[in-house]
């Protein structure tokens, strides 16, 4: 369920708060990593902004206030606003589920947004992009009607079941490929709950192993050998 985001300042905190408005979200619900502290130059000459990558948590919970009937009003009335605006007749349906996480942490909650209609297919775009940036646009209107974050996930014509089937047989496919050559893939860029499924897909694989590479938008899964002090496992 994560979201992420790098995002430059004219210092760390700049960016910091930058980012935190673009996600909607407390500083208390993210993870921040310095990517570059930045630089002011000498007399302007050589001057360098700071850039910082905002992660939010898995197991980001609502801040203390709302009620789950208020949450799940302000998230209804987000969707049907946005859905509305985009002149896109579709039914909804808002509930909140528990999602089995990380082992290192736990089940969280969530609040899923289940759009069904013939022409709602309109918001998923190319590999769902359309759709994240729909959702990321969610949370962050629910975020300021309600004053906390709320974990939101947005789902249309049950799009993201089939995406994750399509993309366990990619590794499934792509781990025989690197069996085959020896040679680490590097698949395209996915956002962050695109990965994961990959990484959950091949993590208990004897074979093959994973790590992402890449910034922002641009950031990817690799597929490699795994390799052991005994050599390839």
């Amino acid at each position: 369920m994560d979201m992420e985001l790098v995002v430059s300042g004219p210092t760390i905190e700049a960016a910091i708060q930058a980012g935190l408005a673009q996600l909607g979200v407390p500083r208390e619900a993210v993870e921040i990593e310095v990517l570059d502290p930045g630089s002011p130059g000498f007399l302007g000459i050589g001057a360098r902004e700071a850039r910082v990558r905002l992660v939010v948590r898995e197991t980001a919970a609502p801040l203390p206030g709302p009620a789950p009937e208020q949450i799940e009003e302000a998230v209804a009335h987000a969707i049907s606003g946005l859905l509305a605006s985009l002149g896109i007749q579709a039914t909804l349906s808002v509930a909140p589920e528990t999602v089995e996480g990380p082992e290192e942490r736990g089940n969280y909650s969530i609040w899923t947004v289940r759009i069904e209609g013939p022409t709602a297919s309109r918001l998923i775009g190319r590999h769902g992009r359309t759709l994240y940036a729909f959702q990321t646009l969610a949370r962050a209107i629910v975020a300021r009607r309600l004053g906390a974050f709320i974990p939101l996930v947005v789902d249309i014509n049950g799009y993201r079941a089939k995406r994750a089937e399509a993309l366990r047989r990619l590794a499934l496919k792509k781990a025989e490929q690197v069996m085959a050559t020896g040679r680490p893939v590097e698949l395209e860029p996915m956002p962050a709950a695109e990965r994961r499924v990959i990484h959950m897909a091949l993590k208990d694989h004897p074979k093959v192993t994973t790590y992402s590479i890449g910034e922002g938008e641009e950031r990817r899964v690799v597929i490699a050998m795994r390799w052991t002090s005994e050599g390839n496992a």
